[in-house]
């Protein structure tokens, strides 16, 4: 029997250091639910020293990424104030651990959401803006095989989010702004992937409802004000060399950042 709680000390550490689940590299395996407790207990720590929690993320949520981390279902993970950035940040590569990216929307909410927001096909009510970012990863699975509780247990392998400038609010939400709607990932101005269309809204509202219901489940409840990280439909971009990375979301705004290859943040 794994005595997850124990384990929680040193996995912070691990994560601290930039070498997120060493004990999976040492011969470790959860299952879904004991990589859940872990996550938990982890989070619990951060926010013992004065982390604070402003959200969740939404992993997996498409099958182009569930194929490239061998997981066939959605996963979650908890967003801390510490690694909210600013579009045009710089951030240093050495801070992660064989860093990755993903370009997504993530929403703003005004209330928790009902039932009755997830009844139609239109955007929830429950969402206040809606505003693009570049999500950060230690893309590491140190395990024999990639098992869903390892990565659960490295809270979804998120290392981080950029924040986009701006975003749209409800005075500017409209039944057909998604028509038009596109999402596109440039690295070096070099096109890596694109979504577009109602395949957004689609995967605004599905995280969203299966976010509300897994936490309803365990017991925790989404909230005014805290950010929600939806997924991304085009794959995680491995991060190699020094590099700009910019997210343009129409109607929603943009967002970008810059990686070095020297000390310049710790995330």
């Amino acid at each position: 029997m794994v005595e997850v709680g124990a384990l929680a000390a040193r996995q912070l550490e691990d994560y601290d250091g930039h070498q997120p689940g060493m004990l999976f590299a040492e011969g470790c395996v959860l299952d879904v639910l004991q990589g859940y407790e872990l996550q938990h207990a982890v989070a619990k720590l951060r926010f013992q020293r004065g982390e604070r929690l402003i959200g969740y993320k939404v992993g997996c949520t498409s099958s182009a990424i569930q194929e490239q981390l061998k997981i066939s279902h959605r996963v979650r993970g908890f967003l801390f104030d510490t690694e909210q950035y600013e579009s045009g940040v710089a951030l240093s590569r050495q801070s992660f651990d064989n860093l990755a990216i993903e370009g997504e929307l993530a929403i703003e909410l005004s209330r928790e959401p009902r039932d009755e927001d997830f009844a139609d096909h239109l955007l929830p009510p429950c969402i206040s803006r809606i505003f693009p970012v570049i999500e950060l990863h230690n893309h590491v699975m140190r395990g024999q095989q990639a098992l869903a509780g390892e990565l659960i247990a490295n809270n979804a392998i998120h290392a981080g989010f950029i924040s986009g400038k701006g975003g749209l609010t409800p005075s500017r939400f409209s039944e057909t702004m998604f028509d038009g709607a596109r999402l596109e990932i440039f690295l070096n101005n070099q096109l890596l992937g694109r979504c577009e269309g109602q395949l957004l809204l689609e995967t605004v509202c599905s995280s969203l409802k299966w976010l509300w219901h897994e936490l309803l489940q365990s017991g925790e409840q989404l909230h005014a004000g805290q950010i929600v990280l939806t997924g991304s439909v085009p794959n995680l971009f491995p991060v190699v060399d020094e590099c700009y990375i910019r997210v343009e979301s129409v109607p929603f705004g943009d967002v970008s950042a810059e990686v070095k290859n020297s000390t310049l943040r710790t995330c």
